[in-house]
């Protein structure tokens, strides 16, 4: 993300939240909190802000998501 955006520059990530689901597909997942999720990213980028929210899916069940809006600093 270093390399894609300009100073001052915006990004916006989603993924599963602590209490999303362990697998997606088949697969093993990764979830996150917001601040943990911001901690991926390192010191160049400033949290702005989180959200999370609970979609359902077709099936009928619910799963977490967490957003998190960060800001790269230099």
């Amino acid at each position: 993300m270093r390399r894609a955006l300009k100073p001052g520059g915006h990004i916006v990530v989603a993924t599963f939240g602590p209490m999303g689901p362990e697998r997606c597909s088949g697969l093993e997942v990764m979830r996150y909190s917001a601040d943990g999720l911001h901690g991926e990213f390192g010191s160049p980028f400033e949290k702005v802000a989180g959200a999370g929210e609970h979609h359902r899916t077709p099936w009928g069940s619910k799963q977490e998501f967490v957003y998190c809006y960060c800001r790269i600093t230099t």
